[in-house]
Order: structure tokens, then sequence, then C-alpha cells
């Protein structure tokens, strides 16, 4: 059995993991910033779709998961892509000015 021990860093790069049968997984913030995976069933505690990480913070915290997530046969042999946005680091398809969003009442349905 072999510890993955994923450093997410000020990278905004996707991160691709190759997992074996006895692997377990282990991500440790270098700088605080938001996780998010597909791939929650695969991992046991089950990866979250979204999290936000302190700097220094590991996921799954230590105190309980002292090795990380629990070896899964079902997952090995598999590369699984998961991504990390650092703080200050501007999110895909959000302005950074206020702005006002208009909506039309509109008529459903009618002709």
């Amino acid at each position: 059995m072999s510890i993955v021990v994923v450093s997410l860093t000020d990278s905004t790069d996707p991160i691709e993991i190759n997992i074996g049968a006895t692997d377990t997984l282990q991500f440790v913030a270098q700088v605080s910033g938001a996780f998010a995976s597909t791939y929650s069933k695969y991992f046991c505690p089950h990866l979250p779709h979204a999290k936000t990480l302190k700097q220094n913070e590991t996921w799954p915290n230590t105190t309980n998961y002292p090795e990380g997530t629990e070896p899964n046969p079902y997952a090995a042999g598999k590369t699984y892509t998961f991504s990390w946005t650092p703080d200050g680091v501007k999110q895909p398809d959000l302005t950074s000015t206020p702005g006002t969003i208009h909506v039309d009442g509109g008529t459903i349905g009618n002709s």
C-alpha cells in the first residue's frame, strides 16, 4: 500500500492521478483554495464535489484518516482528473465588476 499525496499549489493546471488497487489518496493544500471533483463514489471518504481548503489543510483529515482515503480495488487503473483553484485566481466565467441582471417577465404559454 502506498499513499498518493497530492500537493495543491498555486497552479490551476488540472490534477491527473492514477490509482493502484491498494493505494490511498491524500490532498495537502500548500495554499488555500477550492477543490472540485466528480469522482466521489470511488473513494472513502467520498471526495467532495466542491470544498474549500485552508493553507496547510489536509483532506481527508489526518485525525480520522491518517493514511488518506481507504484503498479501493474498483478505483484501480483509472486516471482521475481534479481541479484546484487557488485563492486569488479569477474563476472562469465570472466578472470582476458588479452588474445588473435583467429578467424579462415574459408570457409563457401564450401564442
